[in-house]
């Protein structure tokens, strides 16, 4: 009888379900109360989601900054039911945008209590829930929380490590259905009722990739030897990949690629929607300000090495993400908050800009041919583009004001940002807040050394007139 049960199709109604109980109470699971949390598939749950945003003229992926047109892409397939890919290099939010998705399935759902698959109570594919909805008078319940499985691409994966354990002889030799000499799920089978997220697809073996083609549209999985997996998988289907070109990327299948819907997933348009990634994502919340030209020199020198127009250009062979911007700003916060600035100085950037090397040395790569080190390129590609902001502080300084700046550092020769010595007035309108004056006056004057000549920078936050003899 048990043997039967593995492939029957079962579906539970009020007129031969058992007794429904949660947390030890027999409820009516067909009533308003209980009736949205199970019975459906996921992707109607999602479809709803997106028309209800839609009605809200809200949007439902408010985490990622910017991507409109991917956005609009990834409602329309998720609309029509469609398995997604999102492809492009990393860290430029393929994961984030899975996770981003995981809001539109519902926040709970009821499934048989002890399932090793949360399934649904009247409609189960496990056949121990089978078992379970038929024979049992009584069948405890628990809500779960909507799930995110991530299923990571490796050359090793095993056919049970994404697809599970079942074994056909130990039925036949009266084991009980749940035993877990019987069944053990993989990682695909987890995701069962909700998201399932194959992290680069292509590094998923041919051969596994071939049993996901049948999973992709038929939702269900026949084992290299054939056999049929008797469940039927309830999951929402999102894959990622970095582009064939890329290092240490294999190729999907073109059949496993015709059933899904390819996205492209870039780097940020422009510097604004950088510095806001940045922003969002950091780990430090807290500590010293970084005050806005600190954010366009750090988010500035990572853009400009995913540019053709970067001197470096030709000597960059993987261009650092935004994930190195993010930790840019992470660590200059850190060494800014660990020396008691109340703002990001230029000396937070290490004497030769080794905070920032931290943040940016296992980000990109270089030709092995090339005689100029990652370092050198750093250090480059910073100085770049603290000249580039100067540059644009510079030609903002107002003639009158700019005069003025000099008569006054001609007459005390030497300007120690961190005493002001009466220039602080100058970089107030600089300020989205006081702390920020130190390093306003800062950025003035390191602008005024670079771009005039008149004075230059001799240490730390010190400056001097160029015509007072030392």
């Amino acid at each position: 009888m048990e043997f039967e049960y593995i492939f029957e199709e079962v579906k539970i109604k009020p007129s031969n379900a058992p007794r429904f109980r949660l947390n030890g109470k027999e409820v009516d699971i067909w009533n308003e109360k209980f009736i949205n949390y199970h019975s459906r598939n996921i992707s109607d749950y999602v479809r709803e989601n997106l028309i209800r945003y839609e009605l809200m003229n809200m949007d439902p992926f408010n985490e990622i900054v910017g991507k409109k047109i991917e956005k609009e892409l990834i409602k329309t397939a998720l609309m029509s039911g469609s398995n997604i890919l999102f492809k492009g290099k990393k860290g430029y939010g393929k994961t984030t945008f899975s996770k981003s998705i995981l809001k539109l399935l519902p926040e709970k759902i009821l499934a048989i209590k002890g399932c090793k698959i949360h399934d649904d109570p009247t409609q189960p594919v496990c056949f121990s829930c089978k078992k379970k909805v038929l024979e049992e008078e009584s069948v405890e319940l628990v809500f779960v929380p909507r799930k995110w499985i991530r299923i990571p691409g490796d050359p090793m994966m095993t056919t049970r490590q994404l697809i599970g354990g079942i074994s056909i002889q130990k039925i036949r030799e009266g084991y009980d259905l749940d035993h877990p000499e019987v069944f053990t799920p993989g990682r695909v089978l987890k995701a069962h009722r909700g998201l399932a997220y194959f992290d680069e697809l292509g590094s998923i073996p041919s051969a596994l990739q071939t049993l996901l083609h049948e999973l992709f549209e038929e939702r269900q999985v026949t084992t290299p030897e054939g056999d049929i997996v008797p469940m039927k998988i309830d999951s929402l289907i999102i894959a990622s990949t970095n582009p064939a070109n890329y290092k240490g990327v294999s190729d999907i299948k073109e059949p496993l690629l015709d059933r899904i819907e390819q996205i492209d997933i870039g780097p940020p348009e422009t510097i604004e929607e950088e510095i806001e990634i940045g922003l969002r994502n950091m780990s430090l919340k807290s500590g010293a300000r970084i005050p806005e030209w600190h954010l366009k020199i750090l988010a500035s020198a990572v853009r400009c090495m995913r540019s053709k127009n970067c001197r470096f250009a030709n000597r960059i062979e993987i261009e650092p993400s935004c994930r190195a911007t993010i930790k840019l700003f992470d660590h200059v916060r850190a060494s800014a908050t660990r020396k008691g600035h109340e703002a990001v100085m230029l000396s937070d950037y290490g004497e030769r800009f080794e905070v920032i090397k931290l943040a940016l040395r296992s980000r990109f790569e270089i030709d092995y041919d090339t005689e100029v080190s990652k370092d050198e390129i750093v250090e480059g590609v910073v100085n770049d583009s603290i000249d580039s902001v100067c540059s644009s502080i510079y030609n903002s300084i107002p003639r009158n004001v700019f005069s003025e700046i000099i008569e006054r550092i001609s007459e005390i020769k030497v300007v120690n940002v961190y005493k002001a010595n009466g220039l602080a007035d100058f970089a107030i309108s600089m300020c989205k807040d006081i702390s920020e004056v130190k390093s306003a006056l800062e950025i003035m004057l390191e602008s005024i050394a670079r771009c005039s000549g008149f004075i230059e920078r001799i240490s730390d936050g010190v400056y001097s007139y160029k015509a007072y003899d030392r």
